[in-house]
């Protein structure tokens, strides 16, 4: 994480966390507002104590009428990364004293742009967004209304808020080289729609692989679908299969249409990994539990929606703090779908079996 130079002063948030209560607990103390047990009170004010937090810091940078609840706009709620997105980000709301109000933009812009509008009518005291929006002028009307924003799993460069989003280059990147260190030479590649900015990185992380190993690009190999759904998945492996050379190895962009490429390949009579590899992204729970189990780049969901609670939080007690960005990586989880082309397993079985015997 990219943090300021500056050492930040004590937050509300870390005042609760040494407390051991909420962060609306710490604000009725402080603000005089509410009902507070004297235990709960004494423990508060020694952790402001011990922390050298000074309620007039607090008074000036807290909202004197807060609704105490944050908006979340979410673009698929029905993919499983995001309602796990989701889910975590209320959880950590809800341990802070805050309550979300959970929006469903569908990828669909004017949606998201009413969503904005409601929420901004609901008086929220933030805002923690994965935008549909292909540039950052539909999310203009937050800074003119002074509402503290996250970006989660964008990175729309010409907006100053706080960001949060994994190293999808890298991602991309490392799930290919996997498979070319495996042997393979001709590689679908299934993505989502085009134009999120999650994807564009991962697609450039994949080319960047394909340039260092010096792979041809095959532009018949790279289908890109309207959904990041299972369906998506199926049709495109379809697709792929049908080539008159086709692919020993899919890369799927998400996990979700990685399970739509494996029912495709299952129904046109391939075995997985043995007659073609089938790698995802996302590591959701589903990918350990299918059959064979999907190797996959994992990214840190959990982690990213709490970090983005954290930020938030931090920007709406300060409204002064610049903002940060918190870049999280992804890792490589290798489980049964993916292994050697079949030329090349029988070439290493030959080399084997040769230098035994």
């Amino acid at each position: 994480m990219k943090q300021s130079e500056r050492k930040a002063d004590p937050t509300m948030v870390e005042v609760a966390k040494k407390a051991g209560v909420s962060v609306a607990t710490v604000s009725r103390v402080v603000n005089n507002s509410g009902t507070v047990s004297p235990k709960l009170e004494q423990r508060v004010l020694k952790a402001m104590q011990k922390l050298n937090y000074h309620p007039s810091t607090l008074a000036r940078s807290f909202k004197k009428q807060q609704t105490m609840l944050i908006g979340v706009l979410i673009p698929i709620l029905e993919h499983p990364s995001y309602s796990r997105m989701a889910s975590s980000i209320e959880k950590r709301l809800f341990e802070q004293g805050y309550r979300a109000l959970i929006c469903n933009s569908e990828e669909d812009e004017q949606r998201e742009k009413e969503y904005i509008e409601m929420l901004l009518r609901q008086r929220v005291d933030g805002m923690i967004i994965n935008s549909s929006a292909r540039d950052s002028q539909s999310l203009m009307v937050l800074g003119e209304n002074n509402i503290p924003i996250v970006l989660f799993d964008r990175n729309l460069k010409d907006l100053r808020c706080n960001k949060v989003f994994c190293d999808n280059s890298m991602g991309g990147f490392t799930g290919m080289e996997h498979l070319i260190q495996l042997g393979h030479e001709r590689i679908g590649v299934v993505g989502a729609p085009s134009h999120p900015e999650p994807i564009i990185r991962r697609v450039l992380g994949i080319r960047q692989a394909m340039t260092q190993y010096e792979m041809p690009y095959d532009p018949e190999l790279m289908v890109m679908g309207d959904t990041q759904l299972f369906d998506m998945g199926y049709n495109a492996a379809r697709q792929l299969m049908a080539l008159a050379s086709p692919p020993t190895a899919i890369f799927a962009l998400t996990d979700v249409t990685a399970v739509g490429v494996m029912h495709a390949v299952a129904e046109l009579g391939y075995k997985v990994p043995d007659d073609i590899s089938v790698l995802g992204y996302d590591d959701i729970p589903i990918a350990s539990y299918i059959m064979p189990p999907l190797t996959t780049v994992a990214q840190p969901i959990v982690e990213m929606g709490r970090t983005a609670v954290d930020l938030l939080l931090r920007q709406i007690e300060d409204g002064d703090l610049e903002p940060q960005s918190a870049v999280l990586e992804t890792r490589l989880v290798i489980r049964s779908s993916t292994a050697p082309p079949r030329e090349v397993s029988n070439t290493l079985f030959y080399t084997r079996d040769n230098q035994t015997h």
